[in-house]
Protein backbone atom coordinates (compact mmCIF):
# COMPACT_ATOMS: atom_id res chain seq x y z
CA UNK A 1 0.00 0.00 0.00
CA UNK A 2 1.12 3.68 -1.16
CA UNK A 3 1.16 6.72 1.63
CA UNK A 4 -1.82 8.24 -0.63
CA UNK A 5 -3.32 4.38 -0.20
CA UNK A 6 -2.87 4.85 3.38
CA UNK A 7 -4.06 8.64 3.79
CA UNK A 8 -7.43 8.02 1.66
CA UNK A 9 -8.43 4.94 3.92
CA UNK A 10 -7.74 7.21 6.81
CA UNK A 11 -10.27 9.70 5.49
CA UNK A 12 -12.76 7.19 4.96
CA UNK A 13 -12.53 5.75 8.16
CA UNK A 14 -12.36 9.01 9.91
CA UNK A 15 -15.62 10.26 7.65
CA UNK A 16 -17.36 7.30 9.59
CA UNK A 17 -16.26 8.02 12.55
CA UNK A 18 -17.80 11.46 11.47
CA UNK A 19 -21.17 10.35 10.26
CA UNK A 20 -21.53 8.28 13.49
CA UNK A 21 -21.20 11.27 15.90
CA UNK A 22 -23.00 13.26 13.78
CA UNK A 23 -25.96 10.34 14.18
CA UNK A 24 -25.68 10.10 17.71
CA UNK A 25 -25.66 13.59 18.40
CA UNK A 26 -28.81 13.96 16.37
CA UNK A 27 -30.66 11.31 18.39
CA UNK A 28 -29.18 13.05 22.11
CA UNK A 29 -30.35 16.55 20.98
CA UNK A 30 -34.03 14.66 19.66
CA UNK A 31 -33.97 12.78 23.23
CA UNK A 32 -33.41 16.33 24.86
CA UNK A 33 -36.09 17.43 23.37
CA UNK A 34 -38.57 15.31 23.91
CA UNK A 35 -37.58 14.60 27.22
CA UNK A 36 -37.43 18.16 28.50
CA UNK A 37 -40.74 19.45 26.45
CA UNK A 38 -42.87 16.15 28.00
CA UNK A 39 -41.29 16.84 31.22
CA UNK A 40 -42.34 20.55 31.48
CA UNK A 41 -45.77 19.79 29.99
CA UNK A 42 -46.74 16.69 32.27
CA UNK A 43 -45.34 18.90 35.09
CA UNK A 44 -47.35 21.95 34.09
CA UNK A 45 -50.53 20.22 33.47
CA UNK A 46 -50.30 17.97 36.75
CA UNK A 47 -48.77 21.03 39.02
CA UNK A 48 -51.64 20.60 41.54
CA UNK A 49 -50.92 17.24 41.94
CA UNK A 50 -47.03 17.57 42.68
CA UNK A 51 -44.57 20.29 43.63
CA UNK A 52 -43.89 23.26 41.43
CA UNK A 53 -40.39 22.68 41.97
CA UNK A 54 -40.23 19.45 40.22
CA UNK A 55 -39.79 21.92 37.13
CA UNK A 56 -36.13 22.87 37.79
CA UNK A 57 -35.53 19.28 36.76
CA UNK A 58 -36.11 19.82 32.93
CA UNK A 59 -33.59 22.30 33.32
CA UNK A 60 -30.79 20.76 34.81
CA UNK A 61 -31.83 17.77 32.36
CA UNK A 62 -31.54 20.02 29.53
CA UNK A 63 -27.97 21.65 30.45
CA UNK A 64 -26.51 18.06 31.04
CA UNK A 65 -28.30 17.01 27.68
CA UNK A 66 -26.31 20.16 26.63
CA UNK A 67 -23.19 18.43 27.87
CA UNK A 68 -23.50 15.61 26.09
CA UNK A 69 -24.05 17.15 22.73
CA UNK A 70 -20.80 19.27 23.21
CA UNK A 71 -18.76 16.39 23.73
CA UNK A 72 -20.55 14.88 20.51
CA UNK A 73 -19.84 18.46 18.63
CA UNK A 74 -16.03 18.39 19.82
CA UNK A 75 -15.33 15.32 18.35
CA UNK A 76 -16.88 16.31 15.06
CA UNK A 77 -14.86 19.01 15.09
CA UNK A 78 -11.73 17.57 15.61
CA UNK A 79 -12.43 14.73 13.30
CA UNK A 80 -12.98 17.37 10.45
CA UNK A 81 -9.75 19.92 11.92
CA UNK A 82 -7.36 16.60 11.38
CA UNK A 83 -8.57 16.01 7.92
CA UNK A 84 -8.34 19.36 7.07
CA UNK A 85 -5.14 20.25 8.61
CA UNK A 86 -3.68 16.76 7.69
CA UNK A 87 -4.94 14.28 5.15
CA UNK A 88 -6.79 17.05 2.80
CA UNK A 89 -3.44 18.79 1.97
CA UNK A 90 -1.73 15.53 1.46
CA UNK A 91 -3.88 14.10 -0.95
CA UNK A 92 -4.28 17.55 -2.71
CA UNK A 93 -0.78 17.98 -3.53
CA UNK A 94 -0.18 14.15 -3.90
CA UNK A 95 -3.04 13.79 -6.27
CA UNK A 96 -2.10 17.53 -8.32
CA UNK A 97 -5.51 18.77 -7.14
CA UNK A 98 -4.86 22.30 -6.20
CA UNK A 99 -7.45 23.83 -7.82
CA UNK A 100 -10.00 21.51 -6.36
CA UNK A 101 -11.26 22.23 -2.62
CA UNK A 102 -11.58 19.26 -0.45
CA UNK A 103 -14.46 19.23 1.58
CA UNK A 104 -13.61 20.20 5.26
CA UNK A 105 -11.72 23.71 3.21
CA UNK A 106 -14.92 23.89 1.09
CA UNK A 107 -17.09 23.99 5.01
CA UNK A 108 -14.43 26.06 6.02
CA UNK A 109 -15.38 28.88 3.99
CA UNK A 110 -17.72 32.09 5.19
CA UNK A 111 -20.46 31.00 3.23
CA UNK A 112 -20.81 27.45 4.84
CA UNK A 113 -20.91 28.42 8.41
CA UNK A 114 -23.74 28.28 10.64
CA UNK A 115 -24.19 31.31 12.62
CA UNK A 116 -27.62 30.05 14.72
CA UNK A 117 -26.40 26.91 15.46
CA UNK A 118 -25.60 27.79 19.12
CA UNK A 119 -28.82 29.43 19.52
CA UNK A 120 -30.74 26.51 18.58
CA UNK A 121 -29.36 24.10 20.85
CA UNK A 122 -29.47 26.69 23.96
CA UNK A 123 -33.26 27.82 23.07
CA UNK A 124 -34.89 25.02 24.70
CA UNK A 125 -32.20 25.27 27.65
CA UNK A 126 -32.99 28.21 27.96
CA UNK A 127 -36.55 28.62 28.14
CA UNK A 128 -36.77 25.56 30.94
CA UNK A 129 -33.74 27.92 32.79
CA UNK A 130 -36.16 30.57 32.75
CA UNK A 131 -39.54 28.65 33.74
CA UNK A 132 -37.39 27.50 37.05
CA UNK A 133 -35.87 30.36 37.95
CA UNK A 134 -39.65 31.69 37.05
CA UNK A 135 -40.92 28.91 39.70
CA UNK A 136 -38.09 29.45 42.02
CA UNK A 137 -38.48 32.99 42.75
CA UNK A 138 -42.44 32.81 43.07
CA UNK A 139 -42.88 32.12 46.29
CA UNK A 140 -39.41 32.61 47.10
CA UNK A 141 -37.53 30.19 49.32
CA UNK A 142 -34.55 32.23 50.78
CA UNK A 143 -32.54 29.30 51.14
CA UNK A 144 -33.58 26.67 48.13
CA UNK A 145 -34.42 29.34 45.44
CA UNK A 146 -31.21 31.06 46.06
CA UNK A 147 -29.08 28.14 46.17
CA UNK A 148 -30.81 26.65 42.81
CA UNK A 149 -31.12 30.08 41.02
CA UNK A 150 -27.12 30.86 41.31
CA UNK A 151 -26.28 26.56 40.40
CA UNK A 152 -28.58 27.00 37.03
CA UNK A 153 -26.87 30.70 36.72
CA UNK A 154 -23.32 28.60 36.73
CA UNK A 155 -24.25 25.61 34.67
CA UNK A 156 -25.67 27.59 32.20
CA UNK A 157 -22.71 30.16 31.63
CA UNK A 158 -20.58 27.07 31.80
CA UNK A 159 -23.58 25.30 28.91
CA UNK A 160 -22.87 28.48 27.39
CA UNK A 161 -18.97 28.52 27.59
CA UNK A 162 -19.20 24.76 26.30
CA UNK A 163 -20.85 25.51 23.23
CA UNK A 164 -18.17 28.18 22.49
CA UNK A 165 -15.42 25.74 23.16
CA UNK A 166 -15.58 23.68 19.93
CA UNK A 167 -14.82 26.86 17.97
CA UNK A 168 -11.10 26.92 19.64
CA UNK A 169 -9.89 25.47 16.42
CA UNK A 170 -8.88 28.61 14.53
CA UNK A 171 -8.62 27.30 10.93
CA UNK A 172 -7.48 30.54 9.29
CA UNK A 173 -4.45 31.01 12.12
CA UNK A 174 -2.92 27.41 11.15
CA UNK A 175 -1.10 27.26 7.85
CA UNK A 176 -1.53 24.33 6.00
CA UNK A 177 1.97 22.33 6.09
CA UNK A 178 3.33 22.12 2.98
CA UNK A 179 4.61 17.77 2.49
Amino acid sequence: MNKVDIAWNLFLELRRELIESQKLRAQIIGFKITFVSAAIGLIGTNVEKFSSLLLVIPAFAAIFFDFLIVSYSFSIKRIGFYIRTEIEPFLKKSCELHDLPFWEEFLHRYETEQSLSLLGHLGLTIIAIGISVIVLLMPFRPVLSSVLVVVLAVLCSLDVWAFRTPNRFHWDELPVRSR
